[in-house]
Parts: structure tokens; C-alpha cells; sequence
């Protein structure tokens, strides 16, 4: 049994990420080129949720100083050929697609479509690879870091902001078993000397609930706005962190009884933003790398 806390911390997502968008700022001040941003969306097949998503990247970008450019495509063999052209457009460091796409080709597939030179959420097969082996630099000597994927990094960062979450040695249950979050979440966790497990919509009401009760760290990102977890299964003191944009746990609810936890108010989303930025930044940094080494060649 956890302990009962006096007071429960609320995890601050949105000091964190505006830390690191100074980060971002300062750090694409100092290259020798403007970066540039691409969303790419699915008109007639995408969510009010991808749409107000775009929307809050293109700001961001323009805001950070990037070139921010938007592509709308309407059918599947448009959308496939912008992604085409965005990964041969020099002008680009990064694309994201807007997912799910809910087409006939897997999400999956169209993740591999876009360059792991400009995946900025980190959900190319390549950049996937690094995770599994917990390759962190391209090239250690000169700084060039590996992209993870955008939303599981965040996570990792909101538990790792708090003095009081130990992640190694952690029992953690992440309710989600996507490639966009649960998968890459829980292999991050496991680098990092965690115990995962993860669960999804055909884990049975009875063992998520054994699992929520003996975790110390619970992450979930369920889709469905009828999904909330049980606040009596949350065991005394562990932390919680809600991924979902309709919300899957009710905060107030778990006052006095978490030791931390996500508000909605102050949720993961803009953290997730953050680091696709910092992300960008990485590419930017291989990019400049290649384009110094193509340099030297012709020299």
C-alpha cells in the first residue's frame, strides 16, 4: 500500500514547455539557414482534434521563427505525393502528417513515408530502432542527437520534472498501446529501469484494474471520451499523467489521494509541441552536418 499524501503536486506541463521553447529559440538562432515546418492534412478525413492540433504546431513555428507552411490534401494520392515533395523540398527540416488518416493505407505506412531525416515526431521505422536500442546520438562527437517520438518524450519529461517520481525501479502502467504513444512510452520507460505494462481496449476491465492498483506511475491516452479511469484503483501517492485531449481521469477527484498528477488545464499537449520543436531542432542540426560534409566534398 502507497503512501497517503499530505498535499498532491500538480505536474506544470506548461512551465516546462515554454522552457524549452526558449530553448528551441535560441538554438535556431544560431543556424546558418531558417528552418521550415510542414503540416500535412487530410481534408473530409480528419478530426476537429487534428485540425485545432495543425493549427497550434503553425503557431508555434511562427512564433518560434520558422517557416510554417500547411498542406491540405484531399485525396490519398495527394496526400502521398505532398509528403513526396516535402521530403525533397530543401526549404524543410520537418513534416508532420496529421494522424490517424483513416485511409485504406496503415498510419504505419505513411510514417515511414516521411523522410527520418525530417520525422520530427519520431515515428519513422529508423528513429524507432534508435529507441529500442537506446541509441541517443547519430554522432556523439558532434552533438547530433537521435529523434523519439514527440508525445512519449514528453511524458518522460513531465515524471522526470518531479523530484519525488523515481523512475527506475517504478511499476508503470500506460494505458495505450499505439505507435504514436503506448509502444515508444513504454520502451523509453523500460530504458530507463522501469517495469511496464501496457493496456488498451481488449485488456480485460478486471486486470487493468490489477495493474492501475499496484503502479506507481499511470499514463493514459485512451481516444475514447466515454474512458475514465476509476480514481479508487489509483494506489496512495503514485503519479499520474493524462495523454488523452478529452480527459481520462478526473483530477479533482484524485486530490489528497496521487502524490502527482496532469490538470486539464495544464495538460501534456503543449510539452508534446515542445519537444517536436526540439526534435526539429535535432534535424536542423544533422541537416547543417550533411550540408557542411557535401560542402567540404566539392572543395
Amino acid at each position: 500500500m502507497g503512501i497517503i499524501p499530505a498535499v498532491t503536486a500538480v505536474i506544470d506541463c506548461r512551465a516546462m514547455a515554454d522552457d524549452f521553447f526558449s530553448w528551441v529559440k535560441a538554438r535556431r538562432a544560431e543556424l546558418p539557414f531558417t528552418p521550415g515546418l510542414a503540416t500535412v492534412l487530410l481534408k473530409g478525413r480528419s478530426d476537429a482534434a487534428s485540425a485545432q492540433y495543425r493549427d497550434m504546431i503553425l503557431k508555434d513555428a511562427r512564433s518560434l521563427g520558422f517557416l510554417a507552411r500547411s498542406v491540405e490534401a484531399r485525396t490519398e494520392a495527394e496526400l502521398l505525393a505532398a509528403v513526396d515533395n516535402l521530403n525533397a523540398d530543401p526549404e524543410v527540416q520537418g513534416v508532420v502528417v496529421m494522424y490517424p488518416l483513416r485511409i485504406h493505407r496503415l498510419d504505419e505506412e505513411v510514417m515511414d513515408l516521411v523522410s527520418a531525416g525530417k520525422d520530427i515526431e519520431g515515428l519513422h521505422s529508423l528513429n524507432l530502432g534508435y529507441l529500442i536500442k537506446y541509441r541517443r546520438y547519430l554522432d556523439e562527437p558532434r552533438g547530433l542527437k537521435c529523434v523519439v517520438p514527440a508525445t512519449a518524450k514528453a511524458v518522460v519529461k513531465a515524471l522526470q520534472s518531479r523530484a519525488d517520481i523515481r523512475l527506475e525501479g517504478a511499476f508503470c502502467t500506460i494505458v495505450n498501446n499505439s505507435m504514436r504513444v503506448g509502444k515508444p512510452l513504454g520502451l523509453m520507460l523500460e530504458n530507463l529501469g522501469a517495469t511496464v505494462v501496457k493496456c488498451y481496449d481488449k485488456t480485460p476491465r478486471e486486470a487493468l484494474e490489477a495493474c492501475v492498483r499496484q503502479s506507481d506511475i499511470v499514463v493514459t491516452a485512451v481516444p475514447d471520451p466515454g474512458f475514465r479511469l476509476d480514481p479508487s484503483w489509483v494506489r496512495p501517492g503514485a503519479a499520474l499523467v493524462d495523454v488523452s485531449f478529452g480527459g481520462n481521469f478526473d483530477a479533482a477527484a484524485l486530490m489528497g489521494r496521487a502524490g502527482s498528477l496532469t490538470v486539464p488545464e495544464n495538460r501534456i499537449g503543449r510539452l508534446t509541441r515542445a519537444m517536436m520543436f526540439v526534435n526539429l531542432i535535432y534535424c536542423c542540426a544533422a541537416a547543417a552536418a550533411q550540408m557542411a560534409g557535401q560542402v567540404g566534398r566539392e572543395s
